[in-house]
């Protein structure tokens, strides 16, 4: 059994669960929508990876095998929460798939994408108010704002080719980090984990969210078309300078200075040249040593889990869904 089956087999009653919530959510939407389909229903059936529930309820089972009602609704919170900054992403990048089924705003316009969005960015935070945690609701809420404020980011420095590492990582943090970093941490504060772990929980969540984030954009440029759901180069033909790109401009002002022709080019036309770019990318090193950052901030992410005061087989699962992640193919 792979680390990620053997992770999820450990939550399989719990994300049933989960599931079950959104379905009633599905339903419920079903009975006052006036579209001829269900828009709710086509967004939250859309199989994930259900990752960042399965943090939720992991991190609590490590203190409290016994998972409660709080619990349920956390997952469901976070996943919901997920679900509603993708279908935002989708409409403001103007993608036509997701994980190879049409996007919302595809089949119903982005006016209706966005408020379906929206519709969903309050249902999760009704679900966190169910928990009853006070921390929990600021928390979030703070969350929210992050995931605004790195899509808002990566936007302004659409087509910036001086983007620093530095910069990259705190909108990378905003859009991905911070989302792992709270279910991970709602889990553990639920399951009754005292503070120092709570914070350990936070920092793992964290330094796991941003490597997951850094392999995913190394994927950009050397994963399979089939597998990834989308062009190889992506990224760089809409203008996203992700960690090999801004790698590779620093270490080659040649190749710098082509892609900053290419993004001078209207989008339609950077098709053409993205390939070769791509190539060169790959040439320069820079993915390498993108995959070094995302393996030390991972590897932190596994000291931090071995720092906590419990040792079962729900924190051993964390460990190896940080090491799984090493070997990302989608």
């Amino acid at each position: 059994m792979s680390s990620t089956n053997k992770f999820s087999s450990l939550v399989n009653n719990e994300l049933l669960m989960v599931m079950l919530e959104l379905n009633e959510i599905s339903d419920s939407h079903k009975n006052e929508s006036n579209l001829n389909e269900n828009i709710i229903n086509h967004v939250l059936s859309i199989p994930g990876k259900q990752l960042r529930p399965s943090l939720t309820i992991i991190c609590s089972k490590i203190w409290d095998d016994e998972i409660d009602e709080k619990v349920i609704k956390m997952a469901t919170a976070v996943e919901l929460l997920h679900i509603a900054t993708l279908v935002h992403d989708d409409t403001v990048d103007f993608a036509d798939t997701r994980r190879g089924e049409k996007t919302a705003s595809n089949i119903w316009g982005p006016h209706i994408a966005v408020l379906v969005g929206d519709f969903l960015f309050a249902t999760s935070a009704e679900y966190v108010c169910e928990t009853g945690s006070i921390r929990l609701i600021k928390q979030f809420a703070s969350t929210i704002s992050d995931l605004a404020k790195g899509e808002l980011k990566e936007i302004e420095n659409s087509i910036n080719i001086n983007l620093k590492t530095n910069d990259y990582l705190n909108i990378i943090f905003k859009k991905t980090g911070s989302l792992f970093a709270t279910s991970a941490m709602s889990g553990a504060l639920l399951g009754g984990a005292k503070e120092s772990d709570v914070n350990l929980i936070y920092e793992y969540g964290k330094k796991l969210g941003l490597g997951f984030q850094i392999f995913d954009d190394v994927l950009d440029f050397e994963g399979e078309e089939s597998k990834l759901g989308k062009p190889v180069g992506s990224d760089l033909k809409n203008g996203i300078m992700t960690l090999p790109s801004i790698i590779a401009s620093e270490n080659d002002k040649k190749l710098k200075k082509e892609i900053e022709t290419m993004f001078a080019l209207p989008k339609k036309d950077r098709g053409k040249v993205v390939p070769n770019l791509v190539e060169k990318v790959i040439a320069s090193g820079a993915i390498e040593q993108s995959k070094e950052k995302a393996e030390s901030l991972i590897d932190d992410s596994i000291k931090d889990i071995k720092s906590i005061q419990k040792n079962n087989v729900y924190s051993e699962a964390l460990i190896d869904l940080a090491i799984s992640s090493k070997n990302r193919e989608k």
